[in-house]
């Protein structure tokens, strides 16, 4: 349980460190909306997308530190898949909310395009 106190806490640590503060804008109508999601996507998927891709770090040590047992290797490509399983989730939901704000000609917040630009 420790472990993954520690684990959780340094992942968590960049989120902390650049202090990111979502702003939502109930008056803002759809436009609002859309931001407010955006704001809350582009806080949370960087952080969704480095977890997917422990997972499949984590099942490639498995599969190379289980090559004699059958079953830590099984356990292994199960974790990898569903690692990337995850990351392909993410980054498509990222990828939809970003083209629905580009075809509703949605002004962004000034940060997001600072944050994906980091990310890539």
């Amino acid at each position: 349980m420790k472990k993954v106190i520690v684990l959780g806490a340094a992942l968590f640590a960049p989120v902390a460190a650049f202090a990111q503060t979502i702003n939502v804008d109930a008056t803002g109508g759809i436009s609002g909306l859309v931001t407010a999601i955006q704001s809350v996507i582009n806080v949370v998927m960087p952080l969704i997308v480095v977890i997917a891709v422990v997972v499949v770090i984590w099942g490639a040590f498995q599969i190379i530190l289980g090559a004699s047992d059958e079953e830590a290797r099984k356990a292994g490509r199960s974790k990898i898949l569903w690692g990337l399983v995850g990351v392909f989730l993410a980054l498509s939901a990222w990828a939809l909310v970003a083209i629905v704000v580009n075809s509703l000609s949605i002004t962004a917040p000034a940060n997001v395009n600072s944050v994906v630009g980091n990310v890539f």
